[in-house]
């Protein structure tokens, strides 16, 4: 089952953790895994196993947020926005 929302929590609170013990950098997942599409059949969702800030399409489908890209932002995309944009 995709729970967008629990890996943007879970993304932000190791975050956080890491911002508190003063590490200065860390890499944040993949940013897109163009090998595991999204799908909205959830038989054919590849990308519920991908840890990717973005879904990808297959066929050439654009995102709707950006619609010249074949992806589109997941929920931890923009919790890690917000996260870096207030911190």
């Amino acid at each position: 089952m995709r729970d967008e929302a629990l890996q943007a929590r879970e993304l932000i609170k190791t975050l956080s953790i890491l911002d508190a013990a003063g590490v200065d950098g860390a890499f944040v997942f993949t940013f897109v895994f163009p090998i595991y599409k999204h799908d909205s059949d959830p038989r054919y969702d590849l990308d519920i196993v991908s840890a990717s800030l973005v879904k990808s399409f297959g066929g050439g489908k654009p995102g709707t947020t950006y619609p010249d890209m074949p992806w589109e932002p997941k929920e931890s995309f923009r919790a890690v926005a917000e996260y870096f944009a207030t911190h």
